[in-house]
């Protein structure tokens, strides 16, 4: 109990220096972590985690991911900070349950009720379906989504890196830098990633954004993404990471649906899709909003 006391006083007296110093450091062990794991994979087992691979060496890859970052975050909260992981948001397996079903639920609902009204109105069409192709989708997307990205990046970004933020910073200030230090991450893994190459003489040009991808569209969908996972964080009363991290498997699952699934494909312009996109992460923000109010209301 005294040295819980005397973290608590530490890190109220850190500073905002100090927290920023923490969010960079939960960044660096976001991007260090997916990467070192990918490339260790590669280099013992011949194996990677992209999707033309087996689900076992995605699987692989992601469990490394996991044990990585998710270790390195326990160690920082306990060792660093010397504080309680309730703080980051893990409050306990019921309230984690139920956190991880609404953040989810909520990104599906929204993701299908939207794919619905734009086939309803014509802006998409349904061309193909395949329930057998379907199920095995969402069994091997959701093991690898949430070990290789969901769970590690939320509890480094949005638990340990949000709540050091938001123990020196005004909670405008705190959303604002927690989205610049996810942002930081993908710079951060692209960077390593072209350093490592360059080291293997496979080549020396160091990316902006993921191969086919571009910048500005892509740091954009960040920025939304970002701020949509932390509503998604003060949804509950407990503030349970999990609500995030079920939120960002919501995200990757309708989006991997919609832009290159083999079971379900659609017909849509980039009109269809930007109301796609807009239109279910608007749905996502405004609901997770309207449960922090009424949860803030009833305290």
């Amino acid at each position: 109990m005294a040295g819980e006391e005397r973290g608590k006083r530490r890190v109220a007296t850190l500073g905002r220096g100090a927290a920023i110093a923490r969010a960079l450091v939960a960044a660096a062990v976001m991007a260090t972590g997916l990467v070192l794991s990918t490339e260790v994979s590669a280099l013992l087992f011949g194996v990677d985690a992209t999707a033309a691979s087996g689900f076992g060496s995605r699987v692989l890859v992601a469990c490394c991911v996991t044990l990585v970052v998710v270790g390195a975050v326990l160690l920082l909260r306990r060792r660093w900070d010397r504080r309680s992981l309730t703080g980051i948001g893990l409050t306990g397996l019921r309230a984690d349950a139920s956190g991880f079903a609404l953040g989810l639920g909520t990104l599906v609902a929204a993701g299908v009720a939207m794919l619905l009204a734009l086939d309803v109105t014509g802006v998409i069409s349904l061309i193909a379906l395949d329930p057998v192709r379907l199920r095995g989708f969402l069994g091997a997307n959701t093991v690898v989504a949430l070990l290789l990205e969901a769970i590690p990046e939320e509890l480094a970004i949005r638990g340990y890196a949000l709540t050091n933020l938001r123990d020196a910073f005004p909670p405008a200030a705190a959303t604002l830098l927690n989205i610049a230090t996810f942002l930081v991450v993908p710079v951060l893994a692209l960077t390593l990633q072209g350093a490592l190459a360059a080291a293997r003489g496979a080549g020396d040009q160091i990316l902006l954004a993921p191969a086919g991808e571009d910048p500005i569209v892509y740091y954009a969908m960040l920025t939304a993404f970002g701020y949509l996972l932390i509503c998604a964080r003060d949804a509950t009363a407990s503030a349970t990471v999990w609500t995030s991290i079920g939120a960002h498997l919501g995200w990757l699952t309708m989006n991997r649906l919609v832009l290159g699934g083999d079971s379900v494909q659609f017909e849509m312009d980039d009109l269809g899709m930007l109301l796609f996109f807009a239109g279910y992460a608007t749905i996502s923000v405004v609901t997770f909003s309207w449960l922090r109010r009424r949860h803030s209301a009833a305290r």
